[in-house]
């Protein structure tokens, strides 16, 4: 039976354009130990439509149209996909999701990425002993030029 080694559930949802899509991508391991990338794309809360990307090649190829089609849609100028944990309307997932394989354990490395919290800038010391911080902000504002917010510029007067 053939087994997801990787899977991404993607939608995109604007009332503006009545837009509600929902985009999922697959990687499957065949049986015969070939590797496929498999799409599901349509409305949401309709049958999705089942396509294949590329079928029976090795596992970089799969990976390749995988990721192209991802980047794809997540970087669209106009309808920007987001990813999301629903799997409740996708076919390959409830036909196969029981059956999910770790890619590590094909000899390949997972990529993992892990959410760090944003890091607060250390505090340095001037040369009189005092503490401070430079933000982002102050950094940006002194290279402005023209509006310095800072100070007042020969233009502002």
């Amino acid at each position: 039976m053939p087994v997801i080694l990787k899977k991404s559930f993607l939608f995109h949802y604007d009332p503006t354009i009545n837009s509600d899509k929902v985009f999922n991508l697959f990687i499957i391991e065949n049986e015969n130990n070939t590797y496929s990338a498999i799409s599901e794309h349509g409305r949401s809360g309709t049958k999705l439509n089942v396509k294949p990307l590329i079928e029976n090649c090795s596992l970089s190829m799969a990976q390749s149209r995988f990721s192209e089609k991802l980047n794809e849609k997540i970087y669209h100028k106009r309808t920007p996909y987001k990813h999301t944990l629903n799997a409740s309307t996708s076919p390959t997932y409830q036909a196969l999701g029981a059956e999910t394989k770790s890619v590590v354990a094909t000899g390949e490395q997972a990529k993992i990425i892990d959410f760090k919290p944003t890091q607060i800038l250390p505090q340095t010391e001037n040369i009189s002993g005092e503490q401070q911080a430079e933000s982002e902000s102050a950094k940006r504002s002194k290279r402005i030029g023209v509006l310095n917010l800072n100070a007042l510029d020969a233009l502002e007067i």
